[in-house]
């Protein structure tokens, strides 16, 4: 097994993880499909599921990527909706913007900041709904980060997170551990030596990762009501999601 040292300080982790996402960009759509066997829709559907886009909404996605959850977002709401997407990545970003200007459907709902969870560049209350897709766990301040979340939300906005999580049931930890730390790596290495870098580092977050119990709790310090959470597959991943 491959141990990583990941800064644990605000500023460290975030030049650690803008370094890690830099030079895996290009091909980070096509290979979260293959590493998850198509899965990663079927863990952000039960989230998207939860959000109400009847009405004109605004909603902040955090740790956006290429924009994978924002596009999709932008598909479900009204045409005077905007789903805003936030990374702190400009390789990522750049990504992003491309696409945006080769879809047709929802493009003109979505735009795209550079900046980090833990110091949103917006105003108070003023999104319906914060949501994270795969990455809580990049992150280096979770509580300062769900506190200015639960600050930009409307009265009782939402907020809600999918991400892995290390399954609790012995068995299934120790074929996950295997499967993250030697085959997804080896595979990762044959696309190139970033990928495999990048692979590496998600599978000592998912190591060190918070208990869903945990993560829970911190919503709940930070301010929020009603957290709650949904396991899935095996308990690999978690769906947590509380409201102002």
């Amino acid at each position: 097994m491959t141990q990583m040292e990941i800064p644990t300080t605000f500023v460290d982790k975030a030049r650690f993880v803008k370094a890690i996402f830099t030079d895996v960009e290009r091909e980070y759509d096509f290979l979260l499909r293959v590493m998850t066997l198509s899965f990663d829709w079927v863990w952000r559907r039960p989230m998207c599921s939860k959000m109400n886009f009847s009405a004109d909404v605004l909603v902040l996605d955090l740790a956006c990527g290429t924009g994978l959850v924002t596009f999709e977002l932008s598909r479900a709401v009204s045409d005077s909706a905007l789903i805003v997407g936030l990374d702190l990545s400009p390789a990522m970003l750049y990504v992003a913007n491309r696409k945006k200007h080769t879809i047709r459907d929802g493009r003109d709902r979505v735009d795209f900041v550079r900046a980090t969870g833990e110091y949103l560049p917006f105003r108070t209350s003023i999104f319906r709904y914060v949501t994270i897709g795969l990455a809580l766990r990049n992150f280096a301040d979770k509580l300062a980060m769900f506190r200015d979340a639960r600050r930009v939300l409307l009265a009782s906005g939402w907020f809600l997170s999918v991400d892995f999580v290390r399954p609790e049931e012995v068995t299934v930890w120790k074929l996950y551990k295997f499967h993250i730390f030697h085959i997804l790596p080896t595979i990762g290495g044959l696309v190139s030596r970033y990928w495999k870098r990048t692979l590496i580092y998600l599978a000592n977050t998912i190591l060190k990762s918070s208990t869903v119990n945990e993560t829970t709790g911190a919503l709940l310090d930070a301010g929020f009501q009603h957290a709650r959470s949904e396991k899935m597959t095996l308990s690999i991943v978690a769906l947590v999601f509380a409201q102002k």
